[in-house]
């Protein structure tokens, strides 16, 4: 199937302003309304105490804004009271799990409320791990693809991962109550994300029992929006197409207001995969971001990637989601220090006289100095462009921080990822560091 053009995209943004929740501001008295049922974005940092790790430079925990102006942000937080403050998070492994980005989403909601779940992905489907807080199933026979395995065997979307059921009656479960994650959030409303029309036939819910629901699509056929008359952790759905579609993701929304925090993370991910795409900045645009925060950088230190090559990818990424997301905000992050297996090489003559090279994995690991290289070329580029950068390299303790997050027990063993604990503390400080960039925008 071909993907939809940015032209035929664009009726999606039109069209999905219909949906979402607008006050009414026919009046000056409604206007005056409004303007002061705002939420008090003050004092809005969590209490994590860093000082047990003294290697994390907490004096250096803030956003360079590169004199971009926050102030839009400051002013959309306040109003997540009566409408949804949204963010979109893109990145890697290190965002696919969810984890730190699961802990930003909860300090989010927990001070200006939740506007739902947000963004799930088939990950599971597509044969890859899933988050520890979500499900997204199907019985139905299916072809996926995933962004980083090529050629795609189905179409592909901006969640990175895709899957097309093969029989045109088909189900889905998605869920947010699971094993670990007892507590699930609630949701009455799903967006269903295709690239053809599908129809919603029936909604069960944890006890198998019909739920009361409408559903509608736009012309273009590029998601279903489903309302429940009830709210639920977790839902099957049961639907058919008149042809084969392709499935790349779902929003569970809970309220129309509170935060709403969505992470798009696939395992290999960097600038080009992204890009690669052509449409993610118009495709994130349904998700009606108010910033876009981009944490990308660490694949590309594993490859043969020049700064100047990192340079151009970022600057395709950023005028593609700033051309299609006018009113976001962009935030660049940078990787912190991580480190490489040591490859030893020895030749070996084979019986028929000729020579081959045979490389073996060793215990030994060194410091990948390329995320340094990598890290200054996200640097320079914010630099130039006035984009805001988080540099996290600096702040998780610079040069020879790897390993005083592995003794600290943050780093995993394989020296690349954090363990859950790391990515609660990257998460809390993460958090911090953007509330901070907001409120000193007042």
């Amino acid at each position: 199937m071909i993907r939809r053009t940015h032209l035929l995209l664009a009726g999606v943004i039109a069209t999905f302003g219909a949906f979402c929740f607008v006050p009414d501001l026919s009046n000056d008295d409604n206007q005056a309304a409004v303007r002061e049922n705002t939420v008090d974005i003050s004092g809005s940092t969590t209490d994590f105490d860093v000082s047990q790790y003294s290697f994390i430079k907490a004096d250096s925990n803030y956003i360079d804004l590169n004199g971009d102006d926050w102030s839009s942000l400051a002013q959309s937080l306040k109003e997540s009271s009566y409408r949804p403050f949204s963010v979109v998070h893109i990145g890697d492994s290190h965002i696919q799990a969810d984890v730190s980005t699961g802990r930003i989403r909860k300090n989010f909601q927990n001070k200006f409320g939740s506007g739902g779940r947000g963004l799930i992905t088939p990950l599971k489907i597509a044969g890859t791990n899933e988050p520890y807080n979500y499900r997204f199933e199907t019985t139905a026979a299916n072809t996926s693809a995933k962004l980083l395995k090529m050629p795609w065997m189905t179409d592909m979307g901006f969640t990175g991962v895709a899957f097309t059921p093969t029989p045109l009656k088909f189900d889905l479960k998605l869920s947010t109550l699971v094993q670990s994650n007892p507590e699930g959030e609630e949701f009455n409303r799903v967006r269903i994300f295709t690239n053809g029309k599908i129809f919603i036939d029936r909604v069960l819910n944890e006890s198998n029992q019909d739920v009361k629901f409408t559903a509608s699509a736009i012309d273009d056929e590029d998601y279903v929006d489903i309302k429940l008359e009830s709210m639920e952790p977790s839902i099957t759905i049961n639907a058919h197409s008149f042809e084969p579609v392709t499935i790349f993701g779902a929003e569970l929304i809970g309220n129309d207001n509170g935060v709403r925090y969505h992470a798009i993370g696939n395992n290999g991910a960097t600038y080009s995969s992204y890009n690669r795409l052509g449409s993610m900045g118009c495709d994130i645009s349904r998700l009606n971001p108010d910033l876009v925060v981009i944490s990308l950088g660490t694949n590309e230190s594993f490859s043969n990637m020049e700064p100047d090559m990192l340079e151009a990818e970022i600057d395709y990424l950023v005028k593609d989601i700033k051309r299609n997301n006018p009113s976001a905000k962009i935030l660049l992050t940078t990787p912190m220090e991580c480190q490489k297996a040591q490859r030893v090489s020895r030749t070996k003559r084979s019986r028929s006289g000729q020579r081959r090279t045979v490389y073996s994995v060793t215990k030994n690991y060194v410091i990948n100095d390329k995320v340094k290289i990598m890290r200054d070329a996200i640097i320079k580029y914010g630099n130039n462009h006035s984009i805001p950068v988080y540099d996290w390299y600096n702040i998780a303790g610079g040069d020879g921080a790897s390993n005083k997050w592995l003794d600290a027990g943050l780093m995993s063993k394989d020296r690349i990822h954090d363990t859950f604990l790391g990515y609660e503390v990257t998460g809390d400080l993460t958090y911090n560091a953007i509330i901070n960039a907001i409120t000193s925008s007042i």
